[in-house]
């Protein structure tokens, strides 16, 4: 059985107008046929999903679901038993939004996205995306299908909602505390009342501030694994201000299901290759 040793993931640059909305561009790629059950890490963006080769089924919970669709979006992960099976070719541009993004250019929240793939149909005449699937599905090189895709999100860019700033500056304070941050402490600063930064956060980004904190903090210490800066768990634990390796360990299992040591051995996963971008 292959496994995730055998995808390759390449990035791409945004377009200079969708930084803003758009965290990274990846390529996955397979060395041919793969055979292959990946457990999905939990996540609080939206994607942009375009399938070129064969379509990957979805697992959650008890539930496998077989998509017939190419152009889809993902919502956020935070389901820890969500896999996705691999039996084909692996051919994939996945577009991650910023936090934010998906719904300043949208004009949808990501809540009722939260666990749930869907068409792209969902947000868009049929015309418009059995347009832009002939355009991609005629095209056989990556860059070519990611100029086509971002052409099309460009369209939206023109009409996308103001910013909340209020929003923002909290979102850039989570981030540069890599998730580590007392959400109470953080409306003080923000000098909103807690439920109304609760209600717009979340309306906004898809998940609760507690719960988007959550995952940077684990997306920080994935990085951090795969760059490996650390010179034992502990370290990672310490790093990432966990000063209790029993709590560091205990955590890091609740959102991934594996303890710590046995995902930087794991294959069953290719969060090591795709966590790589957050210094």
């Amino acid at each position: 059985m292959m496994t995730g040793s055998s995808i390759n993931i390449a990035s791409h640059k945004p377009h200079p107008l969708l930084e803003k909305y758009i965290r990274k561009i990846s390529v996955f790629k397979s060395k041919g046929i793969i055979n292959y059950t990946q457990k999905l890490t939990p996540t609080a963006f939206m994607y942009f999903t375009y399938h070129h080769e064969d379509i990957p089924p979805n697992i959650i919970g008890n539930k496998k679901k077989y998509p017939d669709f190419r152009l889809q979006i993902d919502g956020p992960k935070i389901n820890q038993d969500t896999f996705i099976e691999y039996n084909g070719k692996l051919n994939r541009i996945m577009i991650e939004f910023s936090a934010s993004g998906f719904y300043y250019l949208f004009h949808k929240s990501p809540t009722k996205c939260v666990d749930q793939l869907c068409r792209l149909e969902n947000f868009f005449d049929n015309g418009e995306v059995l347009t832009l699937e002939n355009e991609l599905q005629a095209l056989d090189n990556s860059e070519s299908q990611i100029k086509i895709i971002q052409e099309f999100l460009l369209e939206l860019f023109y009409k996308a909602l103001p910013s909340s700033d209020y929003v923002e500056n909290s979102l850039k304070i989570i981030d540069d505390n890599h998730g580590h941050i007392s959400i109470i402490e953080l409306v003080k600063e923000l000098r909103v009342s807690k439920r109304q930064f609760d209600r717009q956060f979340t309306k906004i980004v898809g998940v609760s501030p507690k719960r988007y904190s959550k995952i940077l903090q684990l997306h920080y210490i994935i990085n951090t694994m795969s760059q490996k800066k650390y010179s034992s768990i502990q370290d990672i634990a310490n790093k990432s201000e966990f000063y209790d390796l029993s709590h560091f360990t205990h955590a890091f299992k609740e959102l991934t299901g594996f303890s710590p040591v046995y995902f930087i051995k794991s294959n069953k996963h290719i969060a090591l290759k795709y966590f790589r971008d957050l210094d």
